[in-house]
């Protein structure tokens, strides 16, 4: 689960989603932007956040979701309050990452 946190690189950082749970709700992205202080990280989606049908962890047809999350956590990035970055695992699995600034 997302609860605990583990010592990487200096910072804090939230462990990888599970397979069972490649996305991240918006309650728990709020929960940890206010919690969370410069340098922590957390993984928001697993897959492939452009195509979500087509990942291979576990493909989604819930376009509507993904794209909630996306645009919620892409605003919060425009707000000055995280940066975002990805981490290629294999093709059409990629780990989305929020930076708190």
């Amino acid at each position: 689960m997302l609860t605990g946190r583990e010592k990487v690189g200096g910072s804090q950082r939230t462990p990888l989603l599970t397979k069972k749970d490649i996305m991240l709700s918006i309650k728990k992205f709020d929960d940890w932007l206010n919690k969370s202080t410069t340098g922590n990280k957390i993984t928001y989606y697993r897959g492939y956040i452009m195509a979500p049908n087509l990942q291979k962890l576990s493909p989604t047809m819930d376009e509507r979701r993904v794209r909630t999350i996306k645009q919620h956590v892409y605003r919060a990035a425009e707000g000055n309050l995280v940066n975002l970055v990805q981490k290629k695992h294999a093709d059409f699995d990629y780990e989305y990452i929020a930076v708190r600034i």
